[in-house]
């Protein structure tokens, strides 16, 4: 399979702005009014923050506080949040509790708390993380490590102690053996990079390599990055991190092109456009997402540098704009992906675009405030 394209910063800008000079020449040419929204990316963030508050899923109101962590709406969700994180009493709900659907991790809303909370909250969080890791053994099966990641993550954040203790361990313990899970299950990833295909993710590390972790095994880098930022891991540490880290840069631009190229397979072999594009859009909105994520922090934490980073947060970028445009003009112009209805009567694709919208808007936050950085 041939590699993406690969720009240099001028290209890439230069492209964008002929593209959104085109189109609007090209629709007066034809005789129509574009149909793209005045400003898709507006309202894009729109749709994304009334879906999110009008569920009561404590999930939805976790993601919705990481994309819009100052927004006055979002008053009610903090306050309850809040209250949850400070009354020992109450057990912070788990999403997917009937074990069929969703994140089913239960440190999840811990690691969001972590990021987004005013730090009046931090004394009862800390508690809160240190008696989780307290109970916290080292791993036995792989699908411990997703857990695992954002516990990891949310300690990190709060900056605990490297050797603060766990069941049977410490933290920095714990860190390294997410690298270590890491650096397995990119095996098959590197294999992937160089041969072609991709695996679907439905089986474990061994076959579907770091697909097989909730998100592509993206968490699980977010973890190690804060890790790293906390001091759990050593100089050695650090270097395989940043190996892992830029064999994601290559797997980000790759599985971008990837999902498009997989789009015109299907529509090859018969499934509707609609259904083909809403697919892909929705594969590529969670890689560009936490890509430029991890990319930005990646960055702010001084792993990678702007040039390690600039060909797969370009297209992350561009890929991100055609997203927010194409699930407005040709995927969902109606809004019915995020209505209550399809939360109610498909819960699975209701989560997909509410969360994966609400990690791409963090995603350019995050690169936004650290782009800049030399």
């Amino acid at each position: 399979m041939s590699s993406p394209v690969q720009l240099t910063s001028k290209e890439w800008r230069r492209g964008a702005a002929q593209r959104w000079w085109i189109w609007p020449i090209f629709s007066l040419l034809i005789g129509c009014t574009p149909a793209i929204p005045i400003d898709p990316a507006a309202t894009f963030s729109s749709r994304i923050l009334d879906a999110g508050l009008a569920s009561t899923d404590p999930w939805a109101g976790a993601h919705l506080m990481l994309a819009f962590p100052e927004a006055n709406r979002l008053a009610a969700v903090r306050a309850r949040w809040i209250g949850q994180i400070e009354d020992e009493e109450v057990q912070i709900p788990l999403h997917g509790a009937d074990g069929h659907r969703g994140e089913q991790h239960p440190h999840l809303l811990l690691r969001t708390a972590a990021w987004v909370l005013p730090s009046t909250h931090t004394p009862h969080l800390k508690q809160r993380i240190e008696r989780a890791l307290a109970a916290t053994s080292m791993p036995t099966h792989w699908k411990q490590i997703n857990d695992l990641a954002w516990l990891v993550e949310a300690a990190a954040v709060l900056k605990l102690p490297a050797m603060t203790a766990t069941a049977d361990a410490d933290l920095a313990t714990l860190a390294r053996t997410l690298l270590s899970a890491v650096e397995q299950s990119d095996r098959v990833v590197h294999r992937c990079l160089e041969e072609g295909g991709r695996p679907d993710g439905s089986l474990g590390p061994e076959q579907s390599g770091t697909w097989a972790y909730t998100c592509g095994g993206l968490h699980l880098f977010s973890a190690l990055v804060e890790s790293f930022g906390a001091g759990y891991l050593t100089a050695a540490d650090r270097v395989r991190l940043i190996d892992r880290l830029l064999l994601t840069t290559r797997r980000i631009s790759w599985e971008l092109q990837f999902r498009l190229d997989e789009e015109q397979r299907a529509l090859a072999a018969g499934v509707s456009p609609r259904r083909a594009a809403r697919h892909a859009l929705l594969a590529r909105m969670k890689l560009a997402g936490h890509g430029l994520d991890l990319f930005g922090r990646s960055r702010a934490l001084g792993l990678l540098t702007a040039q390690q980073v600039e060909i797969a947060v370009e297209q992350s970028l561009e890929a991100a704009s055609q997203i927010q445009t194409r699930l407005l003009e040709v995927v969902d112009p109606q809004g019915i992906l995020l209505s209550a209805q399809t939360e109610t009567e498909d819960r699975e694709t209701w989560e997909r675009t509410f969360g994966d919208g609400c990690h791409l808007l963090r995603g350019l936050m995050i690169w936004q405030a650290n782009s800049a950085r030399p």
